[in-house]
């Protein structure tokens, strides 16, 4: 009986022995598996923060890269612009050299014609009669001022707002300003912009550019 009951209390003793060893590998066994859970959680964290590091720079990186792009179709929209404003200015200009070349020639042409017209008053104020004598003025003495400083207007070109006078280099220098008057009134004022023998072309002064003036007016050097 006495044996009997040591055995029971062998295979007991054994029984739990064996049960605490069993329950000491299984706790050793979890806490290796929680240790591994917990490492490869930190691996996991590790690796989401690379990508999520990797994914705010990739996102700077765009946003960037679309401020670039932005700035670009800007700088090509304003570049578009200017070159559409130069074009137009160019094509402008163009015309405006085109209208200058139109006015330039037709210019000339009245200043052929004008010149014309200045050569035939200087035959006709110094020109000589048939039989060869010369045809000279009347003189009239005026103790106030001097025939030679006197002239008359021998015709008027209102479009270039220019007269000429029948007063030559010998009297009239370019840039002296000749005085017009109607019945002792002054009219109006030019400048001696040509000079040749026995006349004279002058400029009226802006101020006096819409005033009328008609040939035979008398003309002073004041």
């Amino acid at each position: 009986m006495r044996t009997v009951r040591r055995m029971l209390v062998v295979v007991l003793v054994v029984t739990l022995t064996a049960g605490v060893v069993a329950e000491y590998f299984g706790r050793r066994s979890v806490e290796r598996r929680y240790k591994q859970s917990m490492e490869e959680r930190r691996q996991l964290e590790l690796q989401f923060g690379e990508i999520l590091a990797t994914h705010d720079q990739l996102k700077a990186e765009l946003a960037q890269e679309r401020q670039r792009s932005k700035n670009l179709v800007d700088a090509l929209q304003n570049m578009q612009a200017q070159l559409d404003q130069t074009t137009n200015r160019l094509s402008a200009e163009s015309r405006t050299i085109e209208e200058l070349q139109t006015r330039l020639g037709s210019m000339q042409e009245q200043m052929n014609q004008l010149q014309g017209e200045l050569s035939v008053a200087i035959q006709q104020h110094t020109g000589k009669a048939a039989d060869g004598t010369v045809q000279l003025e009347r003189i009239v003495v005026n103790s106030g001022q001097s025939a030679a400083t006197k002239g008359h207007v021998l015709s008027v070109h209102p479009e270039w707002n220019f007269v000429v006078v029948d007063l030559g280099w010998d009297t009239v220098r370019i840039g002296d300003t000749i005085s017009i008057f109607r019945d002792e009134q002054l009219l109006a004022r030019a400048r001696v912009e040509r000079v040749q023998e026995g006349v004279c072309a002058a400029t009226l002064l802006p101020e006096f550019i819409h005033v009328e003036i008609r040939p035979n007016d008398l003309a002073k050097i004041l």
